[in-house]
């Protein structure tokens, strides 16, 4: 009798202390964040690579989570019948449903709620203490999770589901999260949350959208003098004035700065800039990286040798700080001669 209570008391114990094990692990892993373990795991740190190594192999991670769970319940109903065995000499099915609901509180609290919660307050401080038993119980169990493996591969065949298309979602999403925390905890203004969030909605959208056609563009010619070009940007407000090719009404290719024309003494032809050259297929975040990688405010947009029209960093922005296509039409000024 002793040796029976005895077993079944460690069998309960164990079970419950795996059940706890495998339901925190599970939950953590939702919970834990990806952009610091990559910044971790691409820092070196050992841990985190191999946490990283799971997260972007979620189908071995959740198997052996969910069959260590069920090995931790046939666990804890062998360790409920030899316990209800010992006090218990009758046999029926009511003492069955008494002995579980009697333990079911316990099981609840301490294998269920409990790791759970502390989970949801340190992931990944009780994940990478975690990691090294869980990565024992992932080789043990390895011929069981591997034909579950198997045939989640297979239902993604079948489906012609792209396991890549469900990483950028879901890396998409938690991105997201780690964005409203940093709002939520001061970390970002509320413009630079606005900036992040039409970035995410609006990177892919082409920058024809936000072009000025080449019959709108306020520019001048090639070989304009330096008067006439202060003169035109004082009258259009101008910081940057586009350049074209002299007798060519569409053939922008550079700019200059204002500044430069006030306070440097060079000739104006060494201040003009060569402005870099974009596909029609340009998305906006692709032009903007473009303009910021070669110091330049105005790019030009071109099918072939065709000028189509010309992006400024200026006008990008806006539309990444107002992504909700909620913005009023802008006034475009009438176009102007190309001399005066």
């Amino acid at each position: 009798m002793w040796l029976t209570l005895l077993m079944a008391g460690a069998l309960f114990f164990a079970g419950l202390k795996m059940s706890f094990f495998f339901s925190g692990t599970e939950f953590g892993f939702y919970r834990v964040s990806f952009l610091r373990l990559s910044i971790d795991a691409h820092a070196g740190d050992r841990i985190a690579r191999r946490l990283l190594w799971f997260l972007q192999h979620p189908e071995w991670f959740v198997s052996t989570a969910l069959v260590g769970n069920n090995i931790a319940n046939y666990v804890l109903t062998i360790a409920l019948g030899l316990l209800t065995g010992v006090f218990i000499t009758t046999s029926s099915a009511w003492v069955e449903v008494a002995s579980t609901l009697l333990f079911t509180p316990v099981i609840f609290l301490f294998g269920e709620l409990m790791p759970k919660s502390l989970y949801l307050r340190a992931p990944m401080l009780l994940l990478r203490r975690g990691l090294r038993w869980f990565q024992l119980c992932y080789w043990i169990l390895l011929p069981v999770t591997w034909p579950l493996v198997g045939i989640t591969h297979l239902l993604e065949k079948l489906s012609k589901a792209r396991p890549h298309e469900l990483d950028l979602v879901l890396g998409r999403h938690r991105l997201i999260h780690v964005l409203n925390k940093g709002h939520e905890h001061g970390l970002l203004t509320a413009g630079q949350g606005q900036l992040l969030h039409g970035l995410l909605h609006d990177a892919s959208r082409p920058a024809l959208e936000v072009m000025i056609p080449v019959a709108r563009v306020l520019g001048m010619e090639e070989d304009a003098e330096r008067s006439a070009l202060l003169a035109f940007a004082k009258d259009y407000g101008l910081t940057h004035i586009p350049l074209r090719r002299r007798g060519a009404d569409n053939a922008w290719f550079a700019s200059i700065r204002v500044i430069d024309l006030e306070l440097s003494s060079r000739p104006v032809n060494a201040l003009m800039r060569p402005m870099p050259r974009l596909g029609k297929d340009a998305t906006r975040l692709t032009a903007l990286l473009a303009l910021r990688d070669t110091a330049h405010s105005i790019g030009v947009i071109c099918e072939g040798d065709r000028v189509l029209g010309l992006v400024s960093e200026r006008a990008l922005v806006e539309h990444f700080m107002n992504p909700t296509g909620s913005r009023k039409a802008a006034r475009v000024p009438r176009p102007v001669p190309a001399s005066t």
